[in-house]
């Protein structure tokens, strides 16, 4: 029975000493954050570009399936 207390009490402080070696040192205060970028400026135009993007896509499938076939 000692030594199985023994074992465990051996486990029990390999864990503690890794997770003590492997600790980093607390970071100091960090600036405050910049303010976040507005999105909804542009969504118009991503809109525009989307939407013009999936009729590219869509005109270039059509026509590499009809080469293919």
């Amino acid at each position: 029975m000692k030594f199985a207390n023994s074992k465990f009490l051996a486990t029990v402080m390999m864990a503690f000493i890794s997770f003590l070696s492997v600790a980093q040192p607390i970071d100091p205060p960090a600036d405050d954050d910049p303010p976040p970028a507005p999105i909804n400026t542009k969504l118009i135009w991503l809109m525009i570009i989307g939407i013009a993007f999936m009729f590219y896509f869509f005109k270039n499938r059509a026509a590499f399936n009809q080469q293919a076939n």
